[in-house]
């Protein structure tokens, strides 16, 4: 009997300010799969992922975690095992390595902590100095800081990943880099990943055939 997926997004709905902004959108991730999510610039698909991990309520549809329909009670979890990184990464006061550790100070971590080497090893895949642990974090370019809030991500081990586009202002060895990266460890652990993306060629080369176009389920955000 085939699993269920890791995260299903069902027909969901969403409204903020008063106006429909996703309407009906579906997708599902398995695990070591990949999914890209296409659509027009500023139509809402930064919107969907933040509902489709409960940051924001669904106006309508369902999400199911691992075939389960998720509850209000159950997201915390969820969270932890499906994790958003956001286009524009938040980063708080700190260095690299606080920002590394921020996520192991909540009581969802379960009582791990950072593991240095590991997020060294990480950063370095991403191209990025593992020497610069103890520099300023918002002293890094928007770039590095877009990688370095995945290499977070992936130190919590999650089942999935919703990356909202992450390799968006990127050089293309970089890009690469990420790519690679996402690509082995969908083969080597599982790891499923949702990527939005507005290149096509990236979505054929992260996805192949599984790239689903949103345009339909999209209004527009609000201004």
């Amino acid at each position: 009997m085939e699993r269920p997926p890791i995260l299903e997004v069902d027909a969901l709905s969403v409204a903020l300010g008063g106006r429909e902004v996703v309407v009906g959108a579906s997708f599902a991730l398995r695990a070591g799969a990949r999914v890209a999510l296409v659509g027009p610039s500023g139509g809402g698909k930064s919107t969907l992922l933040r509902a489709a991990v409960g940051l924001i309520p669904a106006a309508s549809g369902a999400v199911r975690f691992q075939g389960a329909p998720v509850t209000a009670a159950d997201w915390p979890r969820v969270r932890r095992r499906v994790v958003l990184v956001a286009q524009r990464p938040a980063l708080a006061a700190g260095t690299v390595r606080d920002a590394l550790a921020a996520p192991f100070r909540y009581k969802s971590a379960g009582g791990a902590s950072l593991d240095a080497a590991r997020a060294a090893s990480l950063l370095a895949r991403l191209g990025l100095d593992p020497d610069r642990l103890d520099d300023p974090a918002r002293h890094l370019s928007e770039g590095q800081q877009k990688r370095l809030a995945l290499a977070r991500a992936l130190l919590l081990d999650p089942d999935a990943l919703l990356l909202d586009e992450p390799t968006t202002g990127l050089d293309p060895a970089a890009t690469e880099r990420v790519e690679a990266l996402l690509v082995e460890l969908g083969a080597a652990s599982g790891l499923a990943c949702a990527v939005v993306t507005h290149d096509r060629a990236q979505a054929d080369r992260l996805a192949g055939a599984d790239v689903v176009d949103l345009s339909p389920h999209l209004r527009g955000s609000p201004p």
